[in-house]
């Protein structure tokens, strides 16, 4: 072994330049593999910690008015170690009263625990201890309009209350509620009591729960999570793998691998770990492409020691031994790099790599001026950053396997060979076939550079391989970027709900709640808008049959159906009776909304096309319709068969004028309306929503406001969508706006312009990283490509030094040479091409149905692909012409000799 040890080293000191360019290669592939898993582990880190900040520091809740909390308030003592479990914090929530008007209002009262895990400070004052006292946040004093000053006197549901204290507002991914805190004396006689409770978060956070739940005799199904924290925990989502493996190949028409990939994802964060395995895998692809340069130098010295008496296994130590000496001092300085451009990145833009969920229009009674606040602490705070010392452990084990994987290879190709092959670094594929090319042709260089790169087969696809590889590296890096740049915008102004600069829409659960038409009209008077963009609503119910709709287990995930509700929400099934349900004939009621757009809403709907075309004449003279039609969890949209020419059966109430319960669509034939209505296109995503009825769960039907007035007669609107002009003030605007609407009830305005510029900010800085990598990327593969030219002629000095002996002049030599390097460089693009067709459905089909990407471009994007087969072409020619001067630099017998 120590021999082997001395041999290695001393080709690492004899062949310093093959040495000094492995150690680059490797410091390169290691900067960048433990850079990205360092920024991957302080993206997680911080997004449990905004976690932990948006929804609470507690990881479940559950009632606790009931006999087992005496004996658990007995037992209990912070910190201490139970029978599989440690509670580290609890909080105890009492809610004394909750009052109707004129909102929905909670009268509670908070231990320190509680306060102390949801984050709720006191501002000013401090908290209620005497009677009559009360503390709220702002939130809950601008909608009261109470004056935010302490001593201040209130009155809520015939009480009469003192402001003692102001509180900071509670997390904000919890549905959003005004709580007024009260004195601990207050009871009427109605309380409800609720355990927050918080784990020790080293160990098995799903497994504490379920041995404090059987401690205590408590039903699991009692016990709720706050998942926005628990997902980032140990085991926090409890998922079987094995289960989830078998679920989705049983059910491969229905689950299939988006199923499995989705679940096996959200257990051990497959996408981060397939990332570095990528980058990984290329760093060592670079480095073995690196190696066999040296290694083919040499090739004739292993065949005489060999000759001596040198066994394979030798040969393979020498070559592990080099490898894994460079890397001992690679790897390190690699880290520091790696993670010292990680840790400036992090600084700049460390927020990207936050995960965030996109800001709905949910169902909250908040101001302008406060959402304006929430959209500034809405802002993903990037934290500390984070050395991922698994990432470099692990990465150190995995790259050692692969390089000990390399040697193997070179070590397999060499036995492949005869003594005498390795001496004249010949193979058996070069076939000697004599003919005479000068009786016809002039000009031989074209003639040698073809026998030239056609002798050695293997070398010649293995060079074509290695010289596009990078390539297709880098255009699936850009198709990607691409395509995600795509989604976000489709995605911020859908599903995000992010649209419009500001938001008036009617926060009531009645169809007759609307805003007046005379009010879109003054707002179209206030400067600085750029557009007032109504949208009229309807609830419905689409009949088909089961050849139409064919997704009846939609809404219902696991759960088995109650009777004929296909719909496993309790919420939906007691307000509406669900939103799809069997009924006595056979057919299916799916509830929809029916939207009325304005003509600009409807050509933007044009990027959600999926069939059909939207053409606005042809809506109002055919009085066709848009259905938004919905896509299950793999990116499919079949579960309802309607396409362009269809037409649909819809069932209305006659009046906006009616109560919640004809939404239910129960009541007596002559209550309702039966409209039948065809279709012009088809879509996947609606943008102005309403989310009081059925939410954005459900189809949609979309029409003119001229037709919603023509069907249904609804004059008002119930949400506007208002878009500002550049450096508009947006405060002032919304006060203008609130003046107008002052006097329609239940109407609220939101700004979102905040949160707009959060996530502008977000989508660029997450562009411009996606382009640096694919940069990196690219350079790296433009290193390689003149590695791999350097090793072509390397590998051939003996030819070109016999060419020279007979009389080939330098020009000629060059010219041989730019021919040579023009052909590679078309043989390696066309080879790239075929890859990258390849690799584009793979990355295509993973966007469609795992990542849910929206309408993600299936074509062939030819600008990147020119731009890649123009930089092989140029990168080829000049790296084969640049390693050839070095050949006329040398003598031409010392040429040959070699």
């Amino acid at each position: 072994m120590k021999h082997i040890i001395r041999l290695a080293w001393f080709y690492l000191k004899y062949y310093k330049k093959q040495t000094l360019a492995l150690f680059f290669g490797i410091v390169l592939s290691c900067a960048l593999f433990t850079g990205i898993g360092s920024l991957q582990k302080s993206g997680n880190h911080a997004a449990r910690e905004n976690a932990r900040t948006k929804s609470g520091d507690w990881h479940y809740t559950l009632r606790c008015d009931t006999d087992w909390f005496e004996e658990f308030e007995k037992t209990y003592q912070t910190g201490e170690k139970e029978q599989g479990y440690c509670v580290e914090q609890v909080g105890l929530l009492t809610m004394r009263k909750v009052i109707e008007e004129p909102y929905e209002i909670e009268l509670d009262y908070a231990e320190e625990g509680y306060l102390s895990m949801m984050g709720r400070t006191l501002k000013e004052g401090r908290y209620p201890a005497e009677e009559g006292e009360a503390a709220l946040d702002e939130f809950t004093l601008r909608n009261l309009d109470i004056p935010r000053e302490i001593g201040t006197i209130f009155t809520l549901d015939g009480e009469t209350f003192t402001l003692c204290g102001i509180v900071s507002e509670q997390p904000s991914v919890l549905t959003q509620r005004m709580q007024v805190f009260v004195d601990p004396t207050r009871n009427y006689g109605t309380n409800g009591r609720f355990l927050y409770v918080k784990f020790e978060e080293s160990k098995d956070i799903y497994r504490q729960m379920r041995a404090f739940a059987d401690r205590f005799g408590i039903s699991k199904k009692e016990i709720a999570a706050n998942w926005e924290l628990v997902e980032w925990l140990k085991n926090g989502t409890r998922i079987n793998a094995a289960e989830a493996v078998k679920t989705g190949i049983l059910h491969w028409k229905e689950a299939g691998f988006p199923y499995i990939w989705g679940n096996l994802d959200e257990k051990w964060n497959l996408k981060d770990k397939a990332v570095l395995a990528a980058i990984g895998v290329f760093g060592t692809f670079v480095i073995y492409s690196l190696f066999q340069v040296s290694v083919r130098k040499r090739m004739s010295q292993y065949s005489v020691m060999q000759t001596l008496g040198m066994e394979s296994k030798c040969t393979f130590g020498v070559l592990t031994s080099e490898l894994w000496m460079i890397f001992a001092v690679a790897y390190p300085v690699g880290c520091v790099l790696g993670n010292a451009a990680a840790w400036g990145i992090y600084q700049k833009i460390g927020s990207i790599f936050v995960r965030t969920k996109g800001i709905q229009h949910t169902n909250m009674y908040v101001a302008a001026e406060a959402a304006r606040e929430a959209a500034q602490v809405g802002r993903a705070q990037a934290g500390a950053f984070q050395v991922s010392g698994e990432t470099i452990f692990f990465g150190a084990v995995f790259l050692l396997c692969l390089l000990t994987f390399v040697s193997l290879i070179l070590v397999r190709r060499m036995e492949m060979l005869t003594l005498r092959e390795m001496i004249t670094k010949e193979d058996k594929s070069q076939t000697k076939k004599r003919q005479i090319y000068s009786l016809k042709q002039k000009d031989l260089t074209g003639i040698l550079t073809k026998r030239f790169m056609f002798s050695r087969k293997k070398t010649f696809i293995g060079i074509i391989l290695s010289l596009s590889v990078g390539s297709v590296l880098f255009l699936g890096t850009a198709y990607l970027t691409e395509n995600a740049k795509i989604n976000n915008e489709l995605t911020f102004k859908a599903d995000d709900g992010l649209g419009s600069d500001i938001q008036v829409y009617e926060d009531s659960d009645t169809l007759s709640g609307l805003i007046p038409k005379a009010c879109a009209e003054q707002m179209k008077k206030i400067s600085g808008l750029e557009s007032v963009r109504p949208v009229r609503y309807m609830a419905g119910e689409l009949t088909m049959s089961d050849d139409v709709f064919h997704w009846t287990e939609y809404y219902m995930g696991d759960e088995n159906p109650k009777e004929n509700i296909l719909d496993a929400d309790p919420d939906m099934v007691e307000k509406f009776n669900g939103r799809l349900v069997r009924k006595a004939n056979g057919e299916y009621g799916l509830k929809v909304n029916i939207y009325g757009y304005d003509d600009r809403m409807l050509k933007e709907l044009n990027d959600y096309l999926l069939e059909g075309e939207i053409d606005l004449e042809k809506m109002r003279e055919e009085d066709t319709v848009i259905l938004a039609t919905l896509m299950d969890g793999q990116g499919n949209y079949d579960g309802i068969s309607v396409s362009p020419g269809d037409a649909l059966s819809v069932r209305t109430p006659k009046t906006a004028d009616t109560q919640t319960e004809l939404l239910k669509f129960q009541g007596e034939d002559s209550l309702y309306r039966n409209s039948n209505f065809q279709v012009q296109a088809v879509v996947s995503r609606t943008l102005a929503r309403v989310d009081q009825f059925y939410g954005d769960g459900a189809a949609s039907i979309i029409m003119t406001n001229e037709q919603m007035q023509k069907y249904f007669g609804i004059e008002g609107y119930r949400t506007i969508s208002i878009a500002l002009k550049e450096h508009a003030n947006a405060g002032a605007v919304t006060d203008e706006i609130r003046k107008i609407v002052s006097g329609v009830s239940d109407c609220i305005v939101k700004d979102y312009t905040e949160q707009i510029k959060v996530q502008n900010f977000y989508l660029n800085q997450k562009m411009l990283f996606f382009y640096g990598i694919a940069l990196v990327l690219l350079v790296i593969s433009l290193l390689h490509i003149m590695n791999s030219m350097q090793y072509l002629v390397t590998a051939r000095k003996h030819e070109f030094g016999i060419l020279r002996a007979m009389g080939i002049t330098d020009s000629g030599f060059r010219i041989m040479l730019l021919k040579e390097g023009l052909r590679y460089g078309v043989y390696s693009s066309i080879v790239m091409v075929a890859l990258y067709l390849s690799v584009q459905k793979v990355l295509y089909y993973f966007m469609t149905h795992v990542f849910l990407y929206l309408h993600p471009k299936s074509g062939v994007q030819i600008v990147p692909i020119l731009v890649m087969i123009l930089i092989n072409m140029v990168i080829c020619t000049v790296a084969v012409v640049i390693s050839g001067q070095s050949v006329l630099k040398e003598q031409v017998v010392d040429v040959i000799r070699e």
